[in-house]
């Protein structure tokens, strides 16, 4: 299965801003809310870097980072961050459903990677970065919180996750797709989760919503 269809490089310099505004700096948030877990004695993969501030935050602590990314566009900003902090780190352009590294990760990182794709490609991609990691090892990523609570959350939730899902497949950034079942998806990869923080966007209120999520390779 290929999954090499969406590349960022259009909105290359200005992605990390427009995501920030449209979610009040939740996505962000969630992405670097596990840095501090990552431990210099690990090897870490970020699947779909981007322009990599958490790839760059997770180097910064002695990470051994390696970080793959599609656009060329995405991986040169994401270089030139590197190099501003005097910075070390591995950057691959390509698809990482061809990456076969010759030692698994401690830990794979895919924020706002998944949501790329319809459900059942999205199921295999996780798979895919599941058997990146070695047994015991993490897969950690951010994402769309579904809606906490009853049917009232989930129609405040569709409401504003729809209208952007639409945008970017109409951009040809996505896939339409709902939020995915991710504890389904984790368990069909062969994990288990181990810990979901959410980060609402709105303080106080429960929807809509951001998460990450820690799971653990099983054998």
């Amino acid at each position: 299965m290929e999954f090499g269809a969406h590349s960022y490089d259009g909105v290359a310099y200005c992605y990390d801003e427009l995501a920030s505004l449209y979610s009040l700096g939740r996505i962000e948030m969630s992405k670097q809310s596990q840095i501090g877990s990552l431990s210099p004695t690990e090897r870490v993969l970020f699947a779909g870097v981007g322009r990599g501030r958490d790839a760059i935050a997770a180097a910064r602590c002695g990470v051994a980072v390696t970080a793959i990314d599609l656009s060329p566009i995405m991986l040169g900003r994401f270089s030139r961050g590197l190099e501003r902090e005097a910075l070390r780190a591995e950057a691959i352009e390509g698809d990482v459903a061809s990456h076969h590294p010759e030692l698994l990760y401690d830990t794979v990182v895919a924020h706002y990677f998944l949501n790329l794709f319809e459900i059942d490609r999205a199921a295999a991609m996780l798979s895919i970065l599941c058997r990146l990691v070695r047994p015991g090892g993490r897969l950690i990523f951010a994402d769309f919180a579904p809606g906490e609570g009853g049917t009232a959350a989930r129609w405040i939730t569709e409401a504003y996750f729809r209208p952007v899902n639409w945008v970017a497949w109409a951009f040809g950034f996505c896939a339409l797709h709902p939020i995915p079942d991710y504890p389904d998806l984790i368990e069909r990869a062969g994990a288990r989760i181990r810990t979901v923080s959410r980060f609402p966007v709105i303080p106080g209120l429960a929807n809509p919503a951001y998460q990450s999520v820690v799971a653990e390779r099983i054998g």
